[in-house]
C-alpha cells in the first residue's frame, strides 16, 4: 500500500480508490519533452511505447485513462492501449495507436498526452 497522505475529495462506493494525473509533452522522435506529474514518471522508448513507473506500490489497477492533444490538427486519432500491468510492483505500460488502423503509432512533436491513473490503495472490499 502507498504511504501518503492523500487529499479528500472524489466519493466513491469502493473504499481506497486513488488517482494520479500527469501531462506529457512530446518532442522529436517521440520522446518525451517534459512532463507534470505527481506519483509517477513516464518514459518512453522513442516510439509509441510508454512505461510508467509509480512511486508507490497498490493493491489493483482500476483504469487507465489517455487523452492525446495532437500537434497536427488534421489525420488519425490516437488513443492508448494497456500492454502491460504490475502495480503490485509499481509499473505499468501503454501504447499509442492509430484510431484508423489500431497500429502503434507516435504522437507528433508538440502533442500532449493527458494521464489520469486510478488505482486501488486498499484489501477492504466496500
Amino acid at each position: 500500500m502507498a504511504n501518503r497522505n492523500y487529499k479528500p475529495g472524489a466519493m466513491a462506493i469502493e473504499k481506497g480508490l486513488i488517482c494520479l494525473y500527469g501531462r506529457l509533452v512530446i518532442g522529436a522522435a517521440g520522446a518525451i519533452a517534459s512532463q507534470d506529474s505527481r506519483g509517477f514518471s513516464v518514459v518512453s522508448d522513442g516510439s509509441s511505447v510508454y512505461t510508467v513507473t509509480l512511486e508507490d506500490n497498490y493493491n489493483d489497477l482500476r483504469m487507465l485513462s489517455t487523452n492525446v492533444i495532437d500537434a497536427v490538427a488534421a489525420g488519425e486519432g490516437k488513443l492508448a492501449q494497456i500492454t502491460a500491468e504490475d502495480v503490485a510492483n509499481g509499473t505499468l505500460e501503454f501504447t499509442t495507436i492509430a484510431t484508423d488502423d489500431g497500429l502503434a503509432a507516435d504522437v507528433a512533436s508538440g502533442g500532449i498526452i493527458l494521464i489520469e491513473i486510478t488505482l486501488k490503495n486498499s484489501t477492504v472490499k466496500y
